[in-house]
């Protein structure tokens, strides 16, 4: 076995170690269904001032999945694992998002998420990351 097929193998051993740890500690945690994000100063995109974000994670469904995981492949995105998938995550986080506007419509989008200070984005992928950790068998 070549250095580089070690150093391959290595590094796969330690990326399973680290989703089994995320997995284990993710099932130690209450089993949330939602989640709401405060701002510690508002946030603002496309004349929307937001303060806090609520997610419902519990509310998606296979169609869900699947539309999230259909929008990835448009893109040249391939899905291996979704709790470890960072578009994937992303993807389910703009779909269980509750927030509207004054007309009933969506205001969190892909391309509002990508705009977030990165504390507030980690919060939001990590929190749709515990959900899928926690609620897996």
């Amino acid at each position: 076995m070549s250095p580089e097929e070690k150093t391959d193998i290595t590094v796969l051993e330690a990326a399973a170690e680290a989703a089994t740890a995320l997995e284990k500690a993710a099932k130690a945690e209450p089993d949330v269904m939602t989640y709401t994000h405060t701002f510690k100063e508002p946030f603002q995109f496309r004349g929307h001032t937001v303060t806090e974000l609520s997610f419902n994670w519990g509310e998606l469904t296979g169609k869900d999945f699947e539309a999230v995981e259909d929008d990835m492949l448009r893109h040249g995105k391939t899905l291996v694992v979704p709790a470890l998938t960072g578009a994937f995550l992303a993807g389910m986080a703009v779909r269980a998002c509750t927030n509207r506007d004054d007309n009933g419509i969506r205001i969190v989008d892909a391309d509002m998420l990508r705009a977030l200070p990165i504390r507030d984005y980690q919060n939001i992928y990590m929190s749709a990351r515990r959900f899928l950790l926690r609620s897996g068998s």
